[in-house]
């Protein structure tokens, strides 16, 4: 394939997807900090005098109580804090409990909330399945376009990253030119990571949109949380508990998952899983993603390495630059081809 006609390819792929990652891009360099932003949004209901073991029996109590049957998380129990993630079908809940006393403080509408509002427009468009299909074929058009463009600049990427290309500005088609190659040269291994692991976390969005769950009917539980959770401590002291699920019908268990220490740094909680018997309390089974095949753990590193959930600040700074780096290359490209040279009519009749 000659450049002519991969250029052409490269420029269709980039406008196809150029507008869904402008939203993409933006959406997801604010997500990076998504964990920071909920901090600092619910640092309202948190009770930092607060430092023994927070009341999750109570708190879990009054919450199944409140909403009967619906799908229940524990999201978070340390830092001075409780929080509840409960869904229903389309609808979902934040709730808010006292660690001292378990008593419920506050009850938010989670769709409505800033950072969950901002996923879902992220993987779906708040669209449904249309939204999730289409961000998926997006996502492949954008990878379509990244591998075009290595190819058809294939000769100069080094030179570009080792600033032996010029930028110029005799026109304003040759700056634009410029800026658009040293920015896609030197975001192109974080441009692929970040759109093969969207590709593959899109994929499973939208399967499971297309395979809607069955209904359930989540059973009170029974046993002490905190008890289990001490007994985990005990029994695996290497295991540290990030979330816990409560089971959505009788004989499920309770699932909590977490980090091992000696886990390797890309690897994620969820695929750490210890099962509880939500009748007694005692361990069930442990799930060690460390243990799995070398697909569910190459499976594993998809979602930190799509998120940055590795390295601390100074990766998330990074991952938020690259994520705006799409929407320039989608606007610089768009010039570019805005004002790519056109052919005359004389041109044109003489090549007939």
């Amino acid at each position: 394939m000659n450049n002519r006609k991969l250029l052409k390819y490269h420029s269709w792929f980039g406008l196809i997807a150029g507008l869904f990652f402008i939203l993409m891009g933006i959406s997801g360099s604010i997500l990076i900090f998504h964990d920071e932003l909920d901090k600092k949004i619910f640092s309202e209901f948190q009770n930092e005098a607060f430092t023994e073991e927070p009341k999750l029996d109570i708190s879990t109590k009054l919450v199944q109580k409140k909403y009967p049957g619906w799908d229940t998380r524990i999201k978070e129990w340390d830092n001075g804090q409780i929080i509840y993630d409960v869904r229903h079908g389309q609808k979902r809940r934040y709730v808010f409990t006292d660690p001292e006393t378990g008593m419920i403080l506050k009850d938010l509408n989670a769709n409505s909330h800033f950072t969950a509002w901002l996923l879902k427009l992220h993987y779906s468009l708040h669209s449904g399945i249309t939204g999730r299909i289409s961000i998926l074929v997006a996502g492949i058009v954008f990878l379509l376009s990244l591998i075009t463009g290595t190819i058809l600049y294939r000769k100069s990427i080094f030179k570009t990253l080792t600033f032996q290309v010029k930028i110029r500005a005799t026109n304003k088609r040759n700056f634009y030119s410029g800026l658009h190659r040293y920015v896609g040269s030197w975001a192109l291994i974080f441009n692929m990571v970040i759109v093969l692991t969207g590709i593959i976390l899109a994929y499973s969005v939208a399967k499971a949109g297309l395979n809607p769950r069955k209904e359930y009917n989540g059973p009170l539980i029974d046993t002490s949380i905190e008890a289990a959770l001490n007994g985990i401590e005990k029994e695996i002291p290497q295991f540290q508990p990030t979330y816990i699920r409560l089971p959505l019908e009788k004989g499920a268990g309770i699932i909590v998952y977490g980090d091992f220490k000696t886990d390797f740094f890309l690897f994620s909680e969820f695929y750490n899983q210890v099962k509880i018997d939500e009748t007694k309390g005692n361990i069930l089974s442990i799930n060690r993603i460390a243990s799995a095949d070398f697909l569910t753990r190459l499976n594993s590193v998809v979602m930190p390495l799509h998120y940055a959930e590795f390295g601390g600040l100074p990766v998330k700074i990074l991952y938020a630059l690259v994520g705006l780096t799409g929407p320039f290359l989608s606007i610089t490209g768009f010039i570019l081809w805005w004002r790519r040279p056109k052919r005359s009519k004389n041109f044109r009749k003489t090549a007939i």
